[in-house]
């Protein structure tokens, strides 16, 4: 489908490839559970000694099944009729994909899942991002909210929680563009989107320029000196949206 597009492909756009080559290795329609145990295995091989690893999951976890939370607990589940013992929480994938990174002298970044184009306002009602009916005489498109993660934000906790106890770094990329689109306003914001997960180009370029502005944001963040001029040009995020996580040093 030529007009849908993930962030991956916009990327690189925004860093110096004198200096970096991104590998997109996102794959639509994974969990961090069957991501971990179908592509992980062929990824994990190419990942070098300071390299830098991003890792996001979360939209598909729910629909897939993966247990929740951070725990050791294991539970066995079943996706798409086909079943599955002893599958862990989200948390323990997301935390083992991240220590194999680090194990080959990688640097893992978490990031929260990218907000979907479902919108609610208190006076109308929408399908994703188109109203179901006619609009009444009272509503207010500055009422009109975004989903903020998937699972009522619990993706965005348990990688909070998981990074906070790994010491490694999170960009809240979650609120960073639900905050954005909002002052965007729904329709401007629907233009960028196929349905209510997959980005057209435009879109996947705001959510790469998003992470570029996490990325930037973190503390004394090593990605500065990698970027091209219109990387250059991004403002870093709020620190408020970064959990920088870094180790105490005693």
């Amino acid at each position: 489908q030529s007009d849908m597009q993930g962030w991956g492909t916009p990327l690189a756009l925004f860093f110096d490839p004198a200096k970096v080559h991104i590998d997109n290795v996102g794959h639509a329609g994974t969990s961090s559970f069957t991501y971990y145990t179908g592509d992980w295995p062929k990824v994990l091989p190419q990942i070098k000694s300071g390299d830098f690893v991003l890792l996001v999951f979360g939209i598909n976890d729910g629909g897939l099944a993966t247990p929740n939370g951070t725990g050791d607990e294991t539970k066995n589940i079943t996706i798409r009729g086909k079943d599955y013992t002893d599958v862990h929480t989200y948390g323990w994938y997301m935390a083992k994909m991240a220590t194999d990174a680090e194990a080959k002298g990688a640097h893992p970044v978490f990031l929260t899942v990218t907000a979907r184009n479902i919108w609610t306002n208190p006076k109308a009602t929408f399908k994703d991002a188109t109203p179901t009916g006619t609009l009444p005489a009272d509503y207010d498109p500055k009422e009109d909210k975004i989903e903020r993660g998937t699972g009522n934000g619990r993706y965005g906790q348990w990688t909070e929680e998981e990074g906070a106890k790994l010491h490694i770094p999170v960009f809240d990329l979650t609120n960073y563009c639900a905050d954005r689109y909002e002052k965007m306003g729904r329709e401007e914001v629907n233009k960028l989107y196929k349905d209510h997960n997959h980005t057209h180009a435009a879109g996947a370029k705001i959510v790469a320029e998003s992470i570029v502005a996490g990325l930037k944001g973190l503390k004394d963040s090593p990605f500065t000196p990698l970027l091209s001029d219109a990387g250059k040009a991004v403002a870093p995020a709020d620190p408020k949206y970064i959990q920088n996580n870094t180790p105490e040093t005693h």
